[in-house]
């Protein structure tokens, strides 16, 4: 986290929106069951696990309640951490979950202090990831692990749909392919790299919320965020089947380890 400033993102509306797809407590795609596909085989049994862009809370949660970890989640939005301490403890996990507020720039940890480093598509918004990924590195035990969810894009030149698509998104996207994000895995000093593009799955995921924000979530829709915000992300969700099927967005997984 190497950027030194930052503007909030994540207004009301769009908070609320992510949770009608997604399940309250979490901001991207799949919920709870995206966490279990990347972490399918992980065994987080009492180990230190620090969440890079924590959110809502929801992520955190089953990190700590599914998968017995012992969790520090940071993030640089006030009001979202707000909302995750709120709900932690509505869960009962504030004994196992700590949530913090952050500065962007250098990870406010010691060096060699976590078990596993996890992220789930936070680390888009991450512009400088060659000096994002050597701090992940540094707090990192030896043989410690990175695992992460993350969206990437395609090496075709983006045009018009791409930008009037991040228009609609009101969020930063800075965006590498998957070979960039294993080399700068590598580069910061991580092996035994693996990568796995989810791309074709989530097209048609994407096409799938899309109809349902049509059919079966129009009226929650309607009386959560009002008409002009239901309409605003429906178009949303449009344009993100249109770059998704133009391959400019390519969602991923992946893993890496720094070497004992």
């Amino acid at each position: 986290m190497t950027d030194t400033t930052h503007e909030d993102e994540y207004g009301e509306a769009l908070l609320e929106m992510l949770q009608i797809i997604w399940g309250e407590g979490f901001l991207s795609p799949g919920g709870a069951d995206a966490i279990d596909r990347i972490l399918e085989g992980c065994d987080l049994r009492g180990l230190k696990v620090l969440d890079i862009g924590s959110g809502l809370g929801g992520v955190d949660c089953l990190l700590a309640e599914k998968y017995g970890a012992r969790v520090t989640g940071i993030d640089i939005e006030e009001d979202i951490l707000s909302r995750s301490k709120a709900y932690i403890e509505q869960r009962g996990l504030a004994d196992q979950v700590e949530v913090r507020l952050v500065n962007p720039g250098p990870l406010p940890f010691e060096d060699n202090h976590f078990d596993v480093v996890f992220g789930k598509d936070a680390w888009l918004h991450v512009e400088d990831k060659d000096g994002f990924f050597k701090e992940v590195f540094r707090v990192l035990k030896p043989g410690g692990r990175v695992i992460c969810g993350d969206w990437l894009g395609g090496e075709a030149p983006r045009g018009e749909d791409f930008d009037y698509f991040l228009e609609l998104e009101g969020i930063s996207y800075h965006l590498v392919t998957i070979e960039e994000y294993a080399d700068i895995l590598q580069n910061a000093g991580f092996s035994d790299i693996w990568t796995k593009s989810i791309w074709e799955e989530y097209r048609e995921e994407a096409k799938t919320e899309y109809h349902l924000m049509q059919t079966e979530l129009y009226q929650v829709m309607t009386e959560k965020l009002g008409p002009n915000e239901r309409d605003h992300f429906i178009e949303n969700w449009r344009m993100l089947c249109v770059v998704l099927d133009q391959g400019h967005l390519r969602p991923a997984l992946a893993r890496a380890q720094k070497p004992l």
